[in-house]
């Protein structure tokens, strides 16, 4: 009878911990953020401004809460994407997600995931069997803003 007890709470225990890892890879979006590994990606952040090309050349402005989408189509053979968000104010925070044409959210990224606290995220995402063609999408969230805070990406 013991062992039947003890079997079932290992049992539990197994389940409960399997809820908890899947929990943690919810978006508050209701996306699946995919580990890029899975899908063959590499997340490097970028340390320095090396002139590396951008996936994205667009401006805008976002408050408190706020969230902006911005898309780019990345054609075939491509193996390395820049991602490049810059509103230079330390005081406010934006938060980074970036998604895969397949809408997989490949990760998300505050201020701090370059490596330094300087108001800009930079990141090349790699994979070398190419990146998948089509939309990539960008969504820059207004993690904790100030006013109104410009910014290029």
């Amino acid at each position: 009878m013991r062992k039947i007890a003890i079997g079932f709470i290992v049992f539990l225990l197994c389940i409960s911990i399997a809820s908890a890892s899947q929990a943690d890879k919810n978006t508050d979006d209701g996306f699946v953020l995919i580990d890029a590994k899975d899908l063959g990606y590499k997340v490097v952040p970028v340390k320095s401004d090396d002139g590396g090309i951008s996936i994205m050349s667009i401006t805008d402005t976002i408050t408190q809460g706020e969230t902006n989408w911005h898309g780019k189509y990345v054609g075939s053979y491509t193996e390395s994407l820049k991602v490049d968000l810059n509103w230079g104010d330390t005081s406010d925070s934006l938060k980074l997600y970036i998604y895969d044409p397949s809408d997989n959210c490949i990760g998300y990224f505050y201020d701090s995931a370059d490596g330094s606290i300087n108001g800009r995220i930079t990141l090349y995402i790699n994979n070398n069997n190419g990146i998948e063609q089509g939309t990539w999408r960008c969504r820059v969230y207004g993690y904790s803003v100030s006013g109104t805070e410009d910014y290029s990406i």
